[in-house]
């Protein structure tokens, strides 16, 4: 773990569920970066609901965790534990030790959790990965809590790097932390680990022999081939773990999470790397995690005059967005050996395709399927292009009326229909559905649509949209849904990418 970040103040709350409540994006894009500014600025984390727990973090510096290790101060806090500077009391080493907070550390899945990290971390000798060295319980005190040992780095975390950084990183540096994020993520595969969290902030920067070394920390959430952990997964159906910002479309929905997984998660890093600031950032984790399952990943914004990205980085960092898995780079190595070529001009030349003029690789037209010859991506008046309106919420409920107002102005006219039944003979092939609080109603709508008329795609807008509830409308066959209360920007967006898509 690294000592560098313990100059500033440890943030509060748990860092595995961060909470990015910066500047509000319309669409969820990440703002372009101005001079100067903060993308992560705002991030912030969940408290600790234990009121008791700030006053344990002061007194727990100084006190000795099974007899060898003394605590010398805390480099960081968050809802689970604590992370201190400490040192073995025999040997002098310094060290980093884990700790959990005692009410945390009482709960069989909060322990399980733990030691799951200490079992996925410690089968990974690597330059790119943090090493554990011990683990233990405490019961001085009587508080039973546990502790993890880890190496000691000098250095700040990747997160604290890109909010300290006045300008974005050279190409050069982003291609070397990013080759060493891509060699630790592949040695925990290679071990049959995934992590399940990567993020900024789950990535220390090591200064060694001269040169910042990139090292992947922070196993909580990982999944591991290991006959010891036979239990449940730390995740059980229909629960949904993770970083919003960093979450791969299945894990969104709580679908069973591969390798694939975390090379989506280095897509949004490499996009940070390069931008300053995750894909999509700036919204509630519902509507974020509706993005990553269904937005397309939005173009990079970068300040005028910053050196051009590369076309085959700019694809890689595109393949690894890719929604659905088997469409990503099919290992970490594999896209290592891109992102090697990605900075190669020899590799370029050889690599890229004649293009025609005024079509940049990375162009939108590349990265979505395009609207049908003679169509613009408005769509056409009722009765030639409508779009069913089914309506399961009260009136005055839902939609607004305002929303209406705004989507007719954008030419996308709602053709309001009493059922499915007439939906179907009204031959309309996008519907919106207005749920309001139904959700339950919602999916069985959705299921006798894609009984009887499967070509039918539906918008789903609902209240109280929780991921549980989307995953739910998503299973059911919503093509995209929505979170109350619903701007018709937003709402025409979703419509325009699902005639797009054509699901």
């Amino acid at each position: 773990m690294s000592a560098g970040d313990g100059e500033r103040p440890p943030p509060a709350g748990d860092p595995d569920r961060t909470v990015l409540k910066g500047q509000r994006a319309p669409d969820g894009r990440a703002p372009a970066p101005r001079p100067g500014a903060d993308p992560f600025a705002a991030a912030e984390t969940l408290a600790s609901d234990d009121p008791g727990a700030d006053a344990r973090q002061r007194t727990r510096a100084g006190r000795v965790l099974g007899g060898k290790y003394n605590l010398v101060r805390l480099l960081g806090a968050g809802g689970m534990g604590e992370v201190y500077e400490a040192e073995h009391v025999l040997l002098g080493v310094p060290v980093a030790v884990k700790t959990m907070h005692p009410h945390v550390a009482i709960l069989p899945e909060s322990r399980r959790r733990f030691f799951r990290e200490a079992r996925a971390a410690s089968r990974l000798v690597h330059r790119n990965v943090v090493k554990v060295l011990d683990l233990g319980g405490d019961e001085d005190g009587g508080d039973g809590s546990i502790y993890l040992v880890m190496e000691l780095l000098k250095g700040q975390s990747l997160g604290a790097l890109l909010r300290a950084s006045r300008e974005l990183l050279p190409l050069a540096e982003v291609a070397a932390l990013f080759a060493d994020i891509l060699d630790g993520v592949g040695a925990a595969h290679a071990s049959g680990i995934v992590h399940r969290d990567l993020k900024p902030e789950n990535v220390l920067l090591a200064e060694q022999d001269g040169e910042r070394v990139a090292k992947v920390v922070d196993f909580g959430l990982a999944h591991l081939d290991d006959p010891l952990d036979a239990g449940p997964t730390l995740t059980s159906k229909d629960m949904v773990a993770g970083t919003p910002e960093y979450m791969s479309p299945e894990q969104c929905r709580s679908l069973a999470v591969g390798p694939s997984t975390d090379l989506y998660a280095c897509g949004c890093i490499l996009t940070a790397l390069l931008q300053g600031a995750a894909p999509f950032v700036g919204l509630p984790a519902v509507e974020l995690m509706a993005m990553h399952m269904f937005s397309i990943p939005p173009p990079l914004r970068r300040p005028p005059g910053a050196p051009p990205v590369p076309p085959l980085l700019e694809r890689l960092r595109l393949d690894l967005l890719a929604k659905l898995p088997e469409k990503r780079p099919e290992s970490a190595a594999a896209a290592r050996s891109r992102l090697d070529e990605a900075m190669s001009r020899e590799a370029e030349a050889r690599r890229l395709p004649a293009r025609k003029a005024g079509a940049p690789l990375g162009d939108r037209a590349e990265r979505a399927q395009a609207w049908p010859e003679g169509e613009t991506a408005e769509l056409a008046p009722v009765p030639e292009r409508a779009v069913a309106l089914l309506r399961l919420a009260p009136a005055g409920q839902g939609l607004s009326e305002a929303c209406e107002i705004g989507l007719d102005a954008q030419g996308i006219h709602l053709a309001e229909v009493p059922d499915a039944a007439a939906l179907i003979e009204a031959g309309l092939g996008v519907a919106v559905i207005d749920a309001g609080a139904d959700v339950e109603g919602a999916c069985a709508l959705l299921e006798a649509l894609g009984r009887a008329a499967p070509g039918v795609r539906a918008v789903v807008c609902a209240a109280g949209l929780s991921s549980d509830r989307m995953n739910a409308l998503v299973a059911a066959g919503a093509a995209d849904v929505a979170r109350y209360p619903v701007a018709p920007d937003a709402l025409s967006r979703k419509i325009a990418r699902v005639v797009r898509r054509g699901r």
